[in-house]
């Protein structure tokens, strides 16, 4: 095996061959691998090499990859595997045919209209709302390059490698791998022990922002942007894009409050505000997100009604009886008459 992590392509890692080069992270270069067991393409993570020798680093990951390995939601990338091939630290993820969201932020953002954005930002919604109300986990980097959208229009929000645990947060705020450019002044001044959703919420919405005016709300150096997140006060989003919809802009400049209680207060109320802005601006188009996983119990009920429809019927029947008393007698009179016209005549005669 090379020593080379930047050229592995037709190299095989935890039984799978390593076909091309799809990406490059934070952590670690993305492979899109043939399972061969299973004949299934999957993605393969392998994980840079100045932090194969990171024993905190790797230990992190493993624990995190296990977490991720639990959450099972349509909008997430399934994590498959995370291991150690001959001294080669690789995780296994669901493979995703379609576009990071920075590709196409950067590529081909004449697609990115209001009702994309609404639709695929939902999505996200349920996605992290699910991940918080089921397991307690948040995302913890929150961008466009860790945003997939397949070649059917589903989100898919990957890199969960850098997720935390509310229930089982320990360490130092400051181990918590940030994008600056993204980064909730909370995590930055490590005001959070335990970071909770509305620090997803301020890296939502500033990555909204970038993709609703071309650019985000600060830039410049790595310490310019830690101090702006601290300290400076973003320009109003319609200042920047005055053709778009004031409410939706007004949301949006809510999740870039620097006190987290000023912001929305989890990824609920995010997902229905932004389906009641889409219903009232699309107001013909079916609102995203409404028989999503996330509200399972909705989608059940619907089901268990049309399992019932017999039933249904029968309760309607019992009504129109209820209302015609003389239905009844007439039907058996009907009934009573095509059997006798059905018997034969030499039955009848006998």
């Amino acid at each position: 095996m090379t020593d080379n992590y930047n050229e592995l392509a037709g190299h095989s890692i935890a039984g799978c061959e390593l076909l091309k080069e799809l990406g490059r992270g934070t952590n670690g270069i993305v492979y899109l691998a043939n399972r061969k067991k299973l004949s299934r393409q999957v993605a393969c993570k392998i994980i840079y090499g100045e932090l194969q020798n990171d024993p905190d680093f790797i230990d992190n990951l493993f624990s995190e990859a296990s977490n991720a390995a639990k959450l099972s939601h349509p909008n997430i990338i399934q994590a498959l595997d995370v291991g150690d091939d001959n001294g080669v630290k690789y995780f296994l993820m669901e493979y995703i045919n379609g576009s990071s969201l920075e590709y196409i932020r950067t590529n081909t953002p004449e697609i990115i209209s209001t009702e994309y954005l609404l639709d695929i930002a939902v999505q996200l919604a349920n996605a992290m709302d699910y991940a918080w109300r089921q397991h307690g986990m948040i995302h913890g980097d929150i961008k466009p390059a860790n945003i997939l959208i397949s070649k059917e229009k589903v989100l898919k929000v990957g890199d969960l490698g850098l997720a935390r645990s509310s229930n089982g947060a320990t360490g130092d705020p400051a181990d918590i791998m940030i994008t600056p450019l993204y980064a909730a002044p909370e995590i930055i001044s490590q005001q959070a022990l335990e970071p909770d959703q509305r620090s997803d919420i301020y890296s939502f919405g500033t990555m909204l922002y970038e993709l609703l005016c071309g650019s985000a709300p600060f830039s410049g150096s790595i310490e310019y942007l830690l101090e702006c997140h601290l300290s400076h006060t973003p320009d109003p989003l319609i200042s920047r894009n005055p053709d778009m919809n004031r409410e939706l802009a007004e949301f949006i400049d809510s999740m870039l409050a620097k006190n987290p209680d000023d912001r929305p207060k989890d990824w609920q109320v995010v997902r229905e505000r932004l389906q009641e802005i889409y219903r009232k601006l699309f107001p013909e188009a079916e609102v995203p997100g409404m028989h999503s996983f996330g509200q399972a119990k909705k989608s059940n009920s619907v089901n268990t009604f049309a399992s019932n429809s017999s039933w249904n019927a029968e309760k309607k029947e019992l009504k129109l009886l209820e209302k015609f008393p003389w239905l009844l007698p007439a039907l058996l009179i009907v009934i009573i008459v095509a059997a006798l016209i059905s018997i034969p005549i030499s039955m009848r005669l006998f």
